[in-house]
């Protein structure tokens, strides 16, 4: 079998509930809470990434955190790492 790419795949729908939601996790800011601001559906929390030459298990927020124990990490970019950093602290909470 060959590399697994990460970065070719599609959305599939997941009807398993959310890893996080709005009013599960507190590092979502007012101006960025979908719910709060009027988005009447919730569908679009019910999807995940498959790529297409691999399985994705899903994230193992206690097995993460062991791995990393006593490493220092930093998270360098713009808004949109923001949103990346926001969301992977809401999956570890």
């Amino acid at each position: 079998a060959g590399e697994c790419d990460l970065f070719v795949g599609d959305w599939v729908p997941d009807p398993s509930a959310p890893v996080y939601t709005n009013s599960s996790c507190r590092d979502i800011e007012a101006h960025q809470n979908c719910m709060m601001n009027g988005r009447p559906d919730s569908g679009y929390l019910y999807w995940r990434w498959n790529p297409r030459s691999c399985e994705l298990p899903r994230f193992d927020p206690e097995k993460f955190l062991d791995l990393m124990k006593n490493k220092w990490w930093a998270f360098i970019g713009d808004s949109i790492s923001r949103n990346h950093v926001q969301s992977f602290l809401c999956i570890l909470s």
